[in-house]
C-alpha cells in the first residue's frame, strides 16, 4: 500500500494514465496529467520557499487547482490549512494566527469577491506571518513550466479541517497521508466502486464532507466531477453528462436536484445517492427519490473521524434497512466499532439505548493540532473517539445519529459553534451580550441573536447585520437580532445558566411570525 498521496497518483498514472481524473464542466485532466501537474507545482511551491512542516492556508474553491496543490504541499511534507472560500476576515485571520500559517494560496477574483480587500482587513501583525502568498493565476502559469524534481517527504500530517467543539475557537483538525489513502480505499469498498463509477463531489473540498467525497474517488482510481461554483441545476447538467453514479450531499440540496429535473431519466445512471442531514427532514425527498428511482441512504461523518465515516446499508444482509434513511450509518472499515455510553453515569449502554456515540475506527485523526490535553481528552483509554453526538446503536457496526449533545448549530452545511457568531455580535455597537441560536426558515437551519444592549443604546440591526456579513462567512449572519431585557436563565447549585432551548423556541416562534 501505498503511503502517500502523491505516490498513489503516480501509480494510477503509471496503470491508467490516459483516464479522466478530474471534471469541470469546460475542462477536464487525466491521471497522467494529473501527476504530472503535482510534480511541477511541487518543483514551484518549493522555489517559492515552502518547505517541509510549513503550514499553508489553501483559500480555493472546488476544482483542479486544489487538488494539485493540496498534493503538492503533501509531496513537500507541508500542512495544508484548509479555508472555506466563505471565510471572511475575522475566520481567516484566526486561521493564519493560531494555525501559525506562514503561506497562503489563494483565488482573488473568485466569484466577484474581494478576496484582497479581506485579506487586508485582517491585523497587520497577523499578515506579517505571510511570508509568500500565491494566487490562482500563479499557479496556472507554473504547471506550464520545468521546475526542479523534488522528492516525495514521505507520511506526515498533511492536512487541517477546522472545526467548532466546546471551547469559543474552531480547533484544527490533522490528518495524516496514510489515514487519508486508507479511508479512500475503504469508501471505495463500501460503495462498491466500479468500471463505470464517477463520483459527483459537490460538497467543499475544505471540508470533511467534500474532502471524504473526493478522495473516495480520485485516490481510488474512479473519475471525479466537480465545479467551483454550483447550483441544483449545474450540478444536475453534471449527472446527466457524466452519468454519474454516486454522490453524497445535504438532503436540501438533494432535493433541489430532484426538484430542477424534468426528465425521469436523469438518474438512471445513479446506483447511490448518500445524504447528510445538514438542513430540517423533508419527507419530500423520499417521495420524489422514489418517484425517480433514485437510490438513498443516511450518512455520518465528522471532522476528527473523515466523513463518511458510515451509511446505513441498502442490503438487509449487511445491517437493519428499516433505519435507511435516518443519519448515521454502518461503518465503511470492516474493523471499525461504535458503541453508545451513557453521559451521565459513564457506563456502556445496550443496543437501542441513547446515549453518547463512541467510534473505534482507522480513519481517526492524528490530533488537534497544537493541543494534545484536547487531543487526549477526545478519545476514550480503549482508542474509542468520543464523537459528542447523541445517538444509539443498532450493532457494534451500525448506528443512528439523534442529535449533537451541546449547543452546536449546524449552518450552511457546516456544524459551527454559536460562541463563534456571539464573539462578534458582542463587538457591535450598542451590544453588551448576546446569545445565538439556530431555528428553522424554509429548508434551511439559520443564526438568530438575542441581545442585551448598552444603557441608553438604540437598537440597529441593519448595521449590525452589514458589520456581521463583513467579517463572518454568510451562512453564519444572524437572519434576525432580537432585543431583550434579560436571558432566559435557571440556577443550579454551582451556577446560573442560560436556557438555550427557550432561547430557540423563542427564536422559531419570531421566525414563524415573520414568514407566515
Amino acid at each position: 500500500m501505498h503511503s502517500t498521496l502523491s505516490e498513489r497518483l503516480d501509480a494510477l498514472a503509471k496503470n491508467q494514465g490516459k483516464e479522466l481524473a478530474l471534471i469541470e464542466p469546460e475542462r477536464s485532466v487525466t491521471f497522467g496529467e494529473l501527476s504530472d501537474q503535482i510534480h511541477r507545482l511541487a518543483g514551484y511551491l518549493a522555489n517559492r520557499g515552502v518547505r517541509a512542516g510549513d503550514r499553508v492556508a489553501l483559500w480555493l474553491p472546488n476544482n483542479i487547482e486544489w487538488v494539485t496543490s493540496f498534493v503538492a504541499l503533501s509531496h513537500l511534507g507541508a500542512i495544508a490549512l484548509l479555508v472555506n472560500t466563505r471565510f471572511r476576515s475575522r475566520e481567516l485571520q484566526d486561521l493564519i494566527e493560531r494555525g501559525q500559517a506562514t503561506h497562503l494560496i489563494y483565488w482573488p477574483g473568485f466569484k466577484g469577491i474581494a478576496f484582497d480587500e479581506i485579506l487586508d482587513d485582517i491585523s497587520p501583525t497577523v499578515r506579517q506571518q505571510l511570508n509568500t502568498t500565491i494566487t490562482f493565476a500563479e499557479l496556472r502559469a507554473a504547471i506550464d513550466k520545468d521546475w526542479p524534481v523534488i522528492a516525495a517527504h514521505g507520511d506526515h500530517g498533511t492536512l487541517t479541517f477546522t472545526t467548532s467543539g466546546t471551547t469559543s475557537l474552531p480547533k484544527f483538525v490533522l490528518h495524516t497521508e496514510s489515514v487519508i489513502l486508507r479511508h479512500a480505499d475503504a469508501i471505495a469498498k463500501a460503495f462498491a466502486y466500479d468500471s463505470e463509477t464517477c463520483v459527483l463531489a459537490s460538497a467543499p473540498f475544505c471540508g470533511a464532507f467534500g474532502f471524504a467525497t473526493l478522495i473516495g474517488g480520485l485516490f481510488t482510481g474512479h473519475r471525479v466531477a466537480c465545479e467551483p461554483v454550483s447550483t441544483a441545476e449545474s450540478l444536475l447538467n453534471l449527472v446527466r453528462q457524466q452519468q454519474v453514479t454516486h454522490t453524497y450531499a445535504n438532503n436540501a440540496l438533494i432535493l433541489q436536484m430532484l426538484k430542477a429535473s424534468n426528465d425521469p431519466g436523469d438518474f438512471t445512471s445513479c446506483k447511490l445517492f448518500g445524504f447528510a442531514s445538514f438542513a430540517p427532514a423533508q419527507d419530500e425527498l423520499f417521495e420524489l427519490a422514489k418517484r425517480n428511482h433514485l437510490p438513498l441512504t443516511g450518512l455520518y461523518g465528522s471532522s476528527e473521524l473523515i466523513a463518511l465515516t458510515a451509511a446505513q446499508p441498502t442490503d438487509p444482509s449487511q445491517g437493519d434497512t428499516s433505519v435507511r434513511y435516518e443519519p448515521g450509518g454502518r461503518l465503511v472499515h470492516e474493523n471499525a466499532r461504535v458503541r453508545a455510553r451513557d453521559p451521565e453515569t459513564g457506563h456502556l449502554l445496550a443496543n437501542g439505548e441513547s446515549g453518547e456515540i463512541e467510534i473505534l475506527s482507522p480513519s481517526h485523526m492524528a490530533g488537534y493540532l497544537d493541543q494534545s490535553e484536547a487531543t487526549r481528552k477526545a478519545f476514550t483509554d480503549d482508542g474509542y473517539f468520543k464523537t459528542g453526538d447523541l445517538g444509539w446503536c443498532v450493532s457494534d457496526r451500525q448506528f443512528v445519529f439523534q442529535a449533537r449533545m451541546g449547543d452546536s448549530l449546524r449552518l450552511g452545511g457546516f456544524l459551527v459553534n454559536p460562541a463563534e457568531i456571539e464573539t462578534v455580535v458582542e463587538s457591535l455597537p450598542g451590544v453588551a451580550a448576546a446569545q445565538v441560536v439556530a431555528a428553522d426558515l424554509g429548508a434551511k437551519s439559520v443564526a438568530v441573536a438575542f441581545v442585551l444592549l448598552k444603557d441608553t443604546t438604540e437598537s440597529t440591526p441593519d448595521a449590525w447585520q452589514a458589520e456581521c456579513k463583513r467579517q463572518l462567512a454568510g451562512f453564519k449572519v444572524p437572519v434576525h437580532f432580537e432585543v431583550l431585557e434579560s436571558f432566559p436563565t435557571v440556577e443550579s447549585a454551582n451556577s446560573v445558566k442560560i436556557q438555550k432551548h427557550k432561547l430557540r423556541e423563542m427564536a422559531q416562534q419570531l421566525l414563524d411570525k415573520q414568514h407566515a
